[in-house]
C-alpha cells in the first residue's frame, strides 16, 4: 500500500452499511473535475463504495456494476459520474482515449478502481481511498491527499 508522505484520514474498520454510508458523505464533499482513485484488492469493497456514493449524489445504488468488462460505466445523478476500472488498461493512452474529452472539460467526477495504476496520467490532485479486507464482513478504509485536500474532507466529513 502505496502513501508516501501525504496526510491520511483514518474512517476506521467498517460493514458494508457502514462503508456505504461513508461513502455517501464522502460525495457531498465532491465537485465536478475530481478524481478519485479506489485502491485495493479484488473483493474489499470498491464498487460497494462507488454505491454508497452515487446514492449521495441523488441515484440509486442499483444502478452501480463494476466496470471490469466496459472500462466504464457513467451515471447521470445530480453529479455526472464516470466509474472506470484501469485494470485492464495497458497503458496511459488508452485511459485518455477513453477519458479524453471529459477530463479536459472536467465534466464530472471520476471514479477509478484500480487507479494506482494510472495515476501518473492525473497531474493534478486527486484522492485516493485504501480499502483493506479485514474479514468477510469488515473492511478498513483511510484516504490520502495533498494537505488542503485532507483539511477540506476532514472538514466536509466531520471526521478527525
Amino acid at each position: 500500500m502505496e502513501t508516501g508522505s501525504q496526510p491520511r484520514i483514518e474512517l476506521g474498520i467498517l460493514n458494508e452499511q457502514e462503508l456505504k454510508s461513508v461513502a455517501k458523505k464522502f460525495s457531498y464533499c465532491l465537485s465536478d473535475g475530481d478524481v478519485v482513485i479506489l485502491s485495493g484488492e479484488i473483493g474489499s469493497g470498491k464498487t460497494t463504495f462507488v454505491r454508497g456514493l452515487v446514492t449521495g449524489l441523488g441515484c440509486s445504488e442499483h444502478i452501480v456494476t463494476s466496470p471490469t468488462f466496459t472500462l466504464m460505466n457513467v451515471y447521470s445523478c445530480l453529479k455526472t459520474i464516470y466509474h472506470i476500472d484501469a485494470y485492464r488498461l495497458n497503458n496511459l493512452e488508452e485511459i485518455f482515449y477513453v477519458l479524453e474529452g471529459e477530463i479536459e472539460e472536467k465534466d464530472g467526477i471520476f471514479i477509478i478502481e484500480w487507479g494506482e495504476l494510472v495515476k501518473e496520467f492525473f497531474l493534478e490532485d486527486f484522492v485516493t481511498i485504501f480499502f483493506e479486507h479485514i474479514d468477510e464482513s469488515h473492511r478498513k478504509l483511510s484516504i490520502t491527499a495533498d494537505q488542503t485536500r485532507v483539511e477540506l474532507i476532514r472538514r466536509c466529513m466531520n471526521v478527525g
